[in-house]
């Protein structure tokens, strides 16, 4: 369970940083809605894949902390 949590923070936050760089003009051209908008759409998008990747890590490091086989 926490190599898949671990894998999927890693792959929410690579999601996260894509559309960051490259959303808002993606969102615009496929959706054809103005641009600012859809600069801000995807930095909303970024935000919340990126805070769902941190509670993937989070959860998986918990996960750790309380493996018996670890100490």
């Amino acid at each position: 369970m926490k190599i898949l949590l671990k894998g999927m923070s890693q792959i929410l936050i690579g999601i996260a940083g894509l559309l960051f760089l490259f959303g808002g003009k993606a969102i615009s051209e496929f959706a054809k809605m103005d641009r600012l908008l859809a600069e801000m759409l995807g930095i909303g998008l970024a935000f919340v894949f990126g805070a769902c990747g941190m509670m993937a890590k989070s959860a998986a490091d918990d996960l750790d902390c309380e493996d018996p086989d670890a100490q």
